[in-house]
């Protein structure tokens, strides 16, 4: 069933603007009497019918019960930003793979600096992106794209909030330690927490970055013994962790 993302869903009668509704009309070929999935910003999701169509807004008839998604463990993926436009393609994937918030970082070997100016137009097409890509994979949520922050700023943030996560990072020299095994552990513990994968920029982590994700709990984990380009890794790690969580 197409799926689509509104407002609030817990009315009798919705109505869908914009580019939904365009995106639905044209893109998705939607007519009068299709039934569809929306899920609201509260996490509210029930069946709708779509009842009239008028140029840029389509109105919907409520044909459900409103259900809440269930809220599990999150799986978050803070990544240092690659260049060009690579960030995008990896938000498109993220999404797919499950990832519920996504942190742009910024670290000592980190290219691509976007000023205030570019922060605000990219941060605009990054949560685009991941709306379409919920939308087209079918998700319950649209993950969560927080503002771009210095790699020693979030770490700190972690620090002195003090939540119960387990946080992976992705290192070149690590040549033991595999997801896998990592992720056996947090299995068999039966606290099911919040899981970071943190995913360096071209170059890697510097050692004093490295340090610092150590002191934050962060465990290193390899990839396997070819250097992937970041962007690569972020992909190849989440899916790792999706396959072992199920």
């Amino acid at each position: 069933m197409k799926r689509i993302f509104v407002k609030d869903v817990t009315s009798e009668e919705i109505t869908i603007v914009g580019g939904d509704a365009n995106h639905l009309a044209r893109s998705l070929r939607a007519r009068r009497g299709d039934r569809i999935t929306a899920v609201d910003d509260s996490g509210n999701c029930a069946v709708v019918e779509l009842i009239d169509f008028d140029k840029e807004t389509i109105t919907a008839r409520r044909v459900s019960d409103v259900q809440k998604v269930v809220a599990e463990k999150k799986i978050i993926l803070a990544d240092c930003l690659p260049k060009q436009n690579r960030f995008d393609a990896m938000i498109e994937k993220a999404t797919e793979l499950g990832v519920d918030v996504i942190v742009p970082l910024i670290s000592d070997r980190t290219i691509t600096r976007p000023n205030v100016a570019r922060e605000k137009s990219k941060l605009e097409r990054w949560n685009r992106i991941a709306k379409e890509s919920a939308e087209q994979c079918a998700r319950d949520t649209i993950p969560t794209i927080e503002n771009i922050r210095d790699l020693d700023e979030w770490l700190s943030e972690l620090i002195a909030n003090d939540e119960d996560w387990l946080m992976i990072f992705c290192w070149e020299k690590e040549q033991v330690t595999t997801i896998r095994e990592v992720l056996n552990d947090y299995k068999e513990s039966g606290n099911m927490r919040d899981i970071i994968v943190l995913i360096g920029p071209e170059g890697g982590f510097s050692d004093r970055e490295v340090r610092a994700i150590e002191v934050a709990g962060g465990i290193s984990v390899t990839l396997g013994k070819r250097i992937l380009k970041t962007d690569t890794a972020a992909i190849v790690a989440l899916t790792i962790v999706r396959y072992e969580l199920g």
